[in-house]
């Protein structure tokens, strides 16, 4: 007997948040904004999308990026 276990669209929502660019400032602490537009230019920031006109990130993406510098810091200073 098999079972589907794939997540709906709407767990995966509620599970995994859509940040606005505000939110995602927030969540670093207060990034200006205009330095994540800088970033999804230059594609060295967390992943973002374009729903329509808006931009957004999951908060997982975001939460991935921060782990990502963290482990980028800690080889630098292990150096």
């Amino acid at each position: 007997m098999s079972t589907d276990i794939r997540s709906t669209p709407e767990q995966t929502t509620a599970n995994d948040p859509l940040l606005s660019p505000e939110d995602v400032s927030i969540m670093l602490g207060g990034v200006p904004v205009r330095t994540l537009k800088r970033w999804r230019t230059e594609r060295t920031g967390p992943v973002a999308m374009h729903l329509g006109r808006r931009v957004v990130s999951r908060r997982s993406a975001v939460e991935m990026w921060l782990e990502q510098k963290d482990r980028e810091a800690a080889a630098w200073m292990a150096s």
